[in-house]
C-alpha cells in the first residue's frame, strides 16, 4: 500500500467514526424523544448514518484498510454531556435538537476538511461520494435548525415578527 492510498484510508476512518458518533447519537435520540414526529426524523438519520458508513467502510477495505469500529472521542464527550442534558431538561425538545445541530455541525466541518485534501481531490470518484454525503448532512442540518426555535433573534427579526 502506498503512503498515499494510507492517507485516503486514514481520511475515510475518520468520516466512519463520525458517522458512527452520528449512528449512536441519533439512536439515543430516537429513544429519548417522546415526539412522533422527531423519532421519524433521527431515525431517517440513524439509517443515513449507518448507509454512509457502510459506504466509506467499502472503499476502505477496497483499497486494504480496516474499517474504524468505534466513534471518535468528541463524540464520546458530546454523548456524555447529552445524557446529562437529558437527564436534567427530561429529554427536552430543543435540547435534542440542539444536541443534533451541533452534531452534523461538525461531521459537516469532517466532511469539509476530507474534502480539501489533495489526495481526495485527485480521486473523482470519492469526492463525488464525500460531496453527496456532505450535502446530504447539511440537508439534515436544515432541517433540523427548522425544527429548532431561535431564542436569540436580531431587533429586525423581533420588529418582523410584530403584528401591526
Amino acid at each position: 500500500m502506498n503512503p498515499n492510498q494510507q492517507d485516503i484510508i486514514d481520511i475515510l476512518n475518520g468520516l466512519v467514526q463520525i458517522n458512527n458518533d452520528r449512528i449512536v447519537g441519533y439512536h439515543q435520540a430516537s429513544l429519548e424523544t417522546k415526539d412522533a414526529d422527531l423519532e421519524q426524523l433521527f431515525t431517517s438519520r440513524l439509517n443515513e448514518s449507518i448507509n454512509f458508513s457502510e459506504t466509506l467502510s467499502a472503499y476502505i477495505k477496497d483499497m486494504g484498510g480496516e474499517p474504524a469500529l468505534g466513534g471518535t472521542t468528541a463524540g464520546i464527550i458530546h454523548r456524555t454531556w447529552l445524557n446529562f442534558k437529558a437527564a436534567l431538561q427530561q429529554h427536552d425538545r430543543i435540547a435534542l435538537l440542539e444536541s443534533c445541530e451541533f452534531g452534523d455541525k461538525s461531521a459537516i466541518e469532517a466532511y469539509e476538511k476530507a474534502l480539501n485534501d489533495e489526495s481526495i481531490k485527485a480521486d473523482d470518484e470519492l469526492k463525488g461520494v464525500l460531496l453527496r454525503q456532505q450535502a446530504d448532512i447539511e440537508s439534515s442540518l436544515k432541517i433540523i435548525q427548522t425544527l429548532t426555535p431561535r431564542t436569540n433573534t436580531t431587533q429586525a427579526e423581533q420588529d418582523a415578527l410584530k403584528l401591526r
